[in-house]
């Protein structure tokens, strides 16, 4: 079993354990570097500026150091959303690495605009990215920063990066074979097709499309269709692609939401895209748009509530208040005028242009004329069916009868609306769309029994009984493709369903099940060929002539079946009806005593019951159910939508005239067909082709006008909804997001912040609590212990330098910052890297902080009180401390002694602000009275200090309320520190 964790080991003291051990281990932190990552946590900016300080003089700790995590300082103040931090980060040239990136996706807005606008210094050594651990990174390499914003759809952080001209990666065809494509995809197809996702991903962002598209509906639309073609090609990733394109629609449907007005309805939904193509003033109302939508298969935006009011206000134009009225008003409304429809198409043939051929134009009307006319021919075939014009039934040519005459100008009107439709609207158009295939189908049905007929009308002339007439006889083909077109015709009324609520998705649910229904008889008939094949090869041998059976009769259609596995097509049949229950068992019988051969048949015959019934069946009524259950979960949606397509056939200009009298030319046509032909025999002199070219010129300019005026005006009402669905967008996520946990930490970090602000601000903050010793460039931690008892508390650890003999005559720096309020200003540099620096004071902050510096000074005066005005002796090697007091220059103590007086004050003082050693502070810690020598001090320290003892330095406590006593000596050291710094204070480690 241990050999499944790592290899096997042989320093395991016990047989029956699992060592375990760390096998990838990672670079461990120094604790210099981990109290800086817990200060950039904390968003404690003074510990965090001194660590950067103390780093560039050092070099002790790694600014760009990573926690176990893989964060580095300047991603902790990205997701702490801590900017003040990140800007001292950032100024001190931290390594970015992918620190915009991860702050686009935090959705830190102000560390996206901070990061964007910073520019690395000339001259600058970053840390080389091979040094980084890239294999770590959160992020693949082909992501940047746009397509990531565009993952997560933030307005803001999109809009900072698209005012910067970025770009995306242009994707190519779904079917593409490139050099660049077949390359990538061979090299690695995991890559390429990750690759491909994100920049789909990307451009499928609704933000992104707002912001960078001109027409962002348009982009909507293509971008939903190409991504929904995508899923087909790639599998894998099928269900991302699909909700892509879902959520192209959706933005579609939403900015659609947007739209207050019927004017702004109109401008969206009667824009054309192509600006090319002329736009004809008297299709002005053409919904170009929303058949653009159709095309594209755009539901949910075809089904928007707003866009079915304008569509049912064009559909029942001229009908105010129609669905307010009763339903026996309405019925008997249509029934009016789909009786009257050969007068009103007799109107508009004569008088196009009359009240009468107007009002057959409205697309209501239309469609009620229409339904008429198809309601008016299934009548006539059902007269047709019942024969009430007896004629000779043994005729082998006879002649049509009235009712056949009457049906044949319906029969040529259908097929010339077909011509039509697949002439405007163009191939691909037409066999898209299923009705149009069963309509193809019926007519095709109907031309061939016209012409059967007359091939039998013309061949055979006599009567001859029909039970003599051949198999193929034309007449016999043209009663069966008859009857056949005659049952399309019948269904082909269910496509009129739609226009109703209630029948409409029952429509659609049918023809859903088709498609199951396709998809169940591929694998039935897999099945049935395979179990026909088997039978036919277990019974070929056991074939019997008719003559051999009862009544001379031979097949499963006998009284006593017989022969039912004996051909293949045989048993195809037995096998089919067998699912109806139409086949007895005994047919698995054979007249010789073979009893292995019938229980294999038997046993054959048995299965394929099984697997078709139990099985297929049963699968296939899962399967109707499920389709059906898809169309009731969406009925208004789908429904909605295959009405619209039934109304927009009846907006087009053209096919005004239902059947038979769109066959009939009407004087417009006759006049048109004159004036082409005139002008092709006629051609007209020089003079009136320059006159007709400047009309052709003029009409164009003014068509030209009309499409930047309607572009104009579609852009403004764009650009109002896409301000409005950008601000309902904001306020929903705001509504949505509530209280998480993101918010906690926020709240979190904005008071840790607080408190060290106002830690510096009152001066009570405790410096780091090192010491530092051995060399400049070598650091060390050691754990320092009480001497004097053993059992006590040990001291904390301490990091301590040793620097070597430099000048000893040094300037002091005294900065107490945060006591005192004195803000440093920086002048001009010196050569040697050392700023003159002066103090300036905030005259806000020594309102606030007066007394707290004179209590400082005044405990300073104590210190020196203490010292009783001994300097120790200079000292070969000097060692001196970081810390945060104020000593006085060119002076050392040695042989201090305390007084008990000293002792009890000491024991009554609270801690301090000043600390000479950073040193934890013990609570039993009492200051020894000894005398010890001292080294000498490094004055020129930024934070030096004197050091009271080589190894223990003693952390002075004092209290809040300081002795007036005091003041002379605090006073007396001022007078001192003024003296040796009149002009500036220099800065020196």
């Amino acid at each position: 079993m241990a050999q499944l964790y790592y290899k096997k080991v042989n320093f395991s003291p016990y047989r029956d354990r699992i060592p375990l051990q760390i096998v990838r281990a990672e670079a461990e932190l120094s604790s210099e570097e981990k109290a800086y990552l817990s200060a950039v946590e904390k968003g404690d900016y003074a510990s965090v500026k001194h660590a950067l300080q103390e780093a560039e003089i050092y070099y002790n700790i790694n600014i760009n150091c990573m926690d176990p995590l893989g964060r580095s300082a300047l991603l902790i103040a990205i997701e702490n959303e801590n900017l003040e931090i990140m800007e001292l980060l950032l100024s001190h040239s931290v390594y970015v690495g992918d620190a915009l990136l991860y702050a686009i996706r935090k959705e830190v807005v102000g560390a996206v605009e901070l990061l964007l606008n910073y520019r690395k210094p000339s001259g600058e050594k970053q840390v080389p990215t091979l040094m980084m651990d890239t294999q770590f990174s959160e992020f693949t390499p082909d992501i940047t920063p746009i397509m990531l914003a565009a993952h997560t759809n933030n307005y803001e952080i999109i809009k900072l990066l698209v005012q910067r001209r970025v770009t995306i990666p242009r994707p190519h065809q779904i079917r593409c074979n490139c050099v660049e494509c077949v390359s990538s995809s061979e090299v690695d197809s995991l890559r390429h097709s990750r690759s491909r996702l994100n920049i789909y991903k990307a451009l499928a962002s609704p933000s992104l499309i707002a912001l960078s598209s001109e027409d962002p509906i348009l982009t909507a639309f293509r971008l939903g269709w190409e991504l929904k073609e995508l899923s087909k090609v790639e599998n894998e990733f099928k269900a991302e692609y699909e909700e892509l394109s879902q959520q192209c629609k959706r933005f579609a449907k939403d900015l659609l939401d947007q739209a207050r007005s019927s004017r702004e309805l109109e401008i969206i939904l009667n824009h054309r895209d192509d600006q090319s193509d002329e736009l004809d003033p008297q299709k002005c109302h053409d919904l170009a748009k929303l058949k653009v939508a159709i095309k594209y298969h755009q539901k949910e935006f075809v089904a928007q509530p707003n866009c079915q009011q304008l569509l049912a206000t064009l559909w029942y134009d001229g009908f105010p208040g129609w669905r307010r009225k009763h339903w026996a008003v309405k019925l008997l409304t249509c029934v009016t005028i789909g009786l009257l429809f050969p007068v009103l198409s007799v109107a508009y043939l004569i008088a196009p242009k009359s009240r009468l051929g107007l009002f057959i134009k409205k697309p209501f009307i239309k469609f009620i004329c229409h339904t008429g006319s198809y309601l008016t021919f299934l009548f006539m075939l059902l007269l047709a069916s019942q024969h009430i014009v007896r004629t000779d039934l043994h005729m082998q040519g006879p002649p049509p009868t009235i009712v056949e005459w009457m049906i044949l100008p319906w029969v040529l009107g259908f097929i010339w609306g077909e011509i039509k439709e697949m002439w405007d609207g163009g191939f691909n158009e037409y066999v898209h769309d299923w009705w149009n295939l069963m309509d193809f189908a019926m007519n095709s049905l109907y031309l061939a029994t016209i012409s059967l007929k007359i091939v039998a009308y013309v061949k055979y002339n006599g009567s001859r009984p029909r039970e003599e007439w051949e198999m193929w006889h034309p007449t016999l083909i043209a009663e069966a493709l008859f009857a056949i077109s005659n049952i399309l015709s019948s269904l082909r009324l269910i496509s009129l369903f739609t226009a109703n609520s209630h029948l409409g998705p029952l429509q659609i649910s049918l023809g859903r099940m088709l498609l199951d229904i396709l998809k169940f008889l591929f694998i039935y008939c897999l099945v049935l060929l395979a179990f026909a094949n088997g039978l036919n090869q277990l019974y070929f041998y056991y074939e019997t002539s008719a003559s051999e059976e009862p009544n001379n009769c031979k097949g499963i259609r006998c009284e006593k079946q017989n022969n039912a596995f004996s051909t293949l097509f045989e048993t195809l049949q037995s096998l089919f009806w067998s699912v109806f229950g139409l086949l007895n068992l005994y047919v698995t019988n054979v007249k010789a005593r073979h009893e292995f051969t019938e229980f294999v048949g038997a046993t054959m015959f048995g299965t394929y019951n099984v697997i078709s019934l139990v099985v297929l069946l049963n699968m296939l009524i899962a399967m109707m159910n499920n389709s059906y259950q898809l169309i009731a979960d969406h009925a208004d949606i789908e429904w909605k939508f295959a009405r619209t397509k039934l109304w927009m056939s009846y907006f087009d200009e053209g096919a005004t005239l239902p059947p038979p009298f769109n066959i009939v030319p009407s004087p417009k046509s006759v006049w048109y067909l004159c004036k082409w032909i005139h002008n092709q025999l006629c051609p007209g002199d020089d003079s009136d082709n320059e006159q007709k070219r400047h009309e052709n010129l003029k009409t164009f300019t003014e068509r030209h006008a009309d499409n930047l005026i309607q572009n104009q005006h579609y852009q403004e009402v764009i650009r109002n909804l896409v301000k409005r669905y950008v601000a309902a967008m904001i306020r929903t996520s705001k509504t949505n997001e509530g209280l998480t946990e993101e918010n906690f930490k926020e709240l979190k970090q904005d008071i840790s912040s607080f408190r060290y602000e106002v830690l510096d601000l009152l001066g009570n903050r405790k410096p780091q609590r090192r010491s530092y010793s051995t060399s400049s460039t070598e650091v060390s931690q050691k754990e320092e212990t009480n001497e004097d008892n053993a059992g006590e508390k040990p001291r904390a650890k301490s990091v301590s330098f040793n620097v070597a003999n430099k000048k000893k005559d040094f300037n002091v720096s005294a900065l107490i910052k945060t006591m005192s309020g004195i803000n440093m200003v920086e002048e001009k540099p010196k050569s040697n890297g050392i700023s003159k620096r002066s103090f300036v004071r905030n005259g806000n902050r020594v309102q606030r902080l007066s007394s707290s510096k004179k209590e400082s000074f005044k405990r300073l005066g104590l210190l020196f009180s203490k010292m009783n005005g001994h300097v120790p002796e200079p000292s070969s090697e000097p060692m001196y401390t970081i810390s945060d007091g104020i000593i006085q220059p060119h002076y050392m103590w040695k042989d201090i002694k305390y007084s008990p007086m000293d002792r009890e004050r000491e024991e009554n003082c609270s801690k301090s602000e000043i600390n000479l050693n950073e040193v934890a502070y013990s609570g039993n810690t009492r200051l020894t009275g000894q005398s010890k020598e001292c080294p000498v001090v490094c004055t020129s320290s930024l934070h030096c200090a004197s050091s009271i003892c080589s190894s223990n330095s003693k952390l002075i406590d004092s209290s809040e309320d300081v002795f007036d006593s005091w003041g002379e000596a605090c006073d007396l050291f001022i007078n001192q520190w003024k003296d040796g710094q009149e002009d500036h204070v220099t800065t020196r480690l």
